[in-house]
């Protein structure tokens, strides 16, 4: 009688494992990918907005124009060794509840290069600030007596 019994078992379970895999093999695949919006509101959606809004501030002189793009080509340099070097910087302010530090470096005899390590944990966040510091109608944050933008 236990061999009957345990040869059912088998029988079933092996039925139910065959059926099983060709369930799922035979699954269907959805025809369609679907595209998932999103639900976040990038820096550049309101653009247009801030490039009308501000047009007035553009400069129209062609020379004027080719000085200032030579300007901020040599600046971009600038940023670029200042923005991945952290040697000769110091930590001058520490404020823990917003997350920001100031760090201070004596560049030269005569030059002082303030910077700011601004971190954002909430990775939701990040548009939103960036489009914040983006915003030129925004007051300036920096201007606090640690570090001066001009």
């Amino acid at each position: 009688m236990n061999k009957f019994y345990i040869k059912n078992v088998f029988f079933l379970l092996s039925i139910f494992l065959y059926v099983n895999n060709k369930i799922l093999a035979t699954e269907l695949s959805p025809g369609k990918v679907t595209k998932i919006k999103s639900k976040n509101h990038y820096p550049t959606d309101n653009s247009e907005e801030i490039y009308v809004k501000n047009k007035h501030l553009l400069c129209v002189n062609p020379e004027e124009i080719k000085n200032a793009n030579e300007l901020m080509d040599e600046a971009v340099t600038h940023l670029k060794y200042h923005a991945t070097t952290i040697e000769g910087y110091e930590l001058c302010v520490k404020y823990p509840n917003n997350n920001t530090l100031y760090y201070k470096k004596k560049h030269g005899s005569n030059t002082n290069i303030e910077r700011t390590h601004f971190k954002i944990y909430n990775t939701g966040m990040y548009n939103g600030v960036i489009s914040r510091l983006w915003d030129p109608d925004r007051p300036n944050f920096y201007n606090n007596g640690y570090v001066k933008s001009i």
